[in-house]
């Protein structure tokens, strides 16, 4: 498989290097983020984020982490790249953009950190427009605002970063119809990406932990369950049968489960959907959600069975603390349980499909 370009469907870079008050409009510079090259934590709005302590606490302060400078070093990061056998990198942001944006209370500053960060964003794709594909950011919060900036943005950028949560509204809440209508017309994805430690919005499950093991632990697969039952049950994908979503950062071993249960409830109690004419997993089957994987999970095999080979796509997590650079996909390459067909479609060609690559 030596010929196989893969895709990263899921890594990120590290935008606390960014002088966003040079990038604001002078009205808004007072309010920019203060942050400190690839440190937490950073403040906003008169709060420390992550929430560094208590009920819903986010990452710790590791004084001794060790970032790989490609998450702010673009020529670096296609070095690395090379390095752990990546053709092309899907972008998402560690800081801003999955930490805070969709929580700020202020939403012209929401809407001018989102302009800015798409900007930085692009300029560092720059190096390398074809192996290097940013996710674009929207100020959720305000609607109206994130249907202007997606379609500014994704004009250089492959996709638009979705929250699961924003302030407590869920995904298949009506407010958010325009900028579905936007995503569909636009032909791009929506990224279903949550971030944790955020005032306003912890994650679920999350308020009821003050210990990152299990802030973690709980946050990112429930939010990604919920999220999964507003995009399919809740109608979302019925009414934009165009619209492509992948739900990233959580593994995929959920999914069938999930699924499951998510038909059966419609089986039983389909009344109470009455505006959904099909089961919650057809939107699964007709190519319009997709879910992260990486090369370690055990239940891979168990998850291509029961949904087919065409909704997985692979995630480096490059490089936060608990991803597997520069192993990742060596990783999936050399397991024996899938298949050469199985792997080309988890590697690159679902990511292809997904992202319009």
């Amino acid at each position: 498989m030596k010929d196989l370009k893969v895709i990263d469907a899921d890594g990120h870079v590290i935008e606390s290097v960014v002088d966003w008050a040079a990038r604001l409009d002078s009205a808004l510079r007072p309010l920019a983020p203060k942050m400190t090259k690839g440190e937490l934590p950073w403040y906003a709005e008169g709060k420390t984020w992550p929430i560094p302590s208590g009920p819903g606490v986010g990452v710790p302060f590791y004084p001794d982490r060790n970032f790989r400078e490609g998450m702010f070093d673009a020529k670096l990061r296609l070095q690395d790249m090379d390095l752990e056998g990546v053709d092309q990198g899907i972008l998402f942001g560690s800081v801003l953009a999955l930490s805070a944006l969709s929580a700020l209370q202020d939403k012209a500053l929401a809407a001018g950190l989102a302009r800015a960060y798409n900007d930085w964003l692009g300029e560092y794709c720059a190096a390398d427009p074809r192996r290097l594909k940013g996710v674009g950011l929207v100020p959720m919060q305000d609607v109206p605002a994130a249907v202007v900036e997606a379609r500014r943005a994704v004009r250089g950028l492959g996709g638009v970063i979705v929250s699961a949560n924003v302030g407590g509204k869920n995904l298949d809440d009506p407010v958010f119809e325009p900028l579905y209508q936007a995503a569909e017309e636009l032909d791009v994805p929506l990224c279903v990406h949550m971030g944790l430690g955020r005032h306003g919005s912890v994650a679920a499950g999350t308020e009821r932990f003050d210990n990152y093991f299990f802030t973690h632990l709980v946050g990112h697969p429930f939010e990604q369950i919920i999220a999964l039952a507003c995009m399919t049950a809740g109608g979302v994908l019925e009414r934009h049968p165009g619209l492509r979503v992948v739900f990233l950062e959580a593994g995929c071993g959920w999914a069938p489960y999930w699924l499951e249960r998510l038909d059966e409830h419609y089986e039983v109690m389909h009344t109470l959907v009455p505006e959904l004419p099909r089961k919650p997993s057809e939107y699964v089957r007709r190519g319009q959600c997709y879910f992260s994987c990486e090369g370690e999970e055990a239940g891979l095999p168990e998850v291509l069975g029961r949904l087919g080979e065409d909704v997985l796509v692979f995630a480096s997590d490059y490089a936060h603390f608990d991803s597997k650079f520069p192993k990742s996909v060596k990783i999936m390459l050399e397991r024996a349980d899938l298949s050469e067909g199985a792997k080309r479609k988890i590697l690159r060609e679902n990511a292809a499909r997904l992202y319009r690559l």
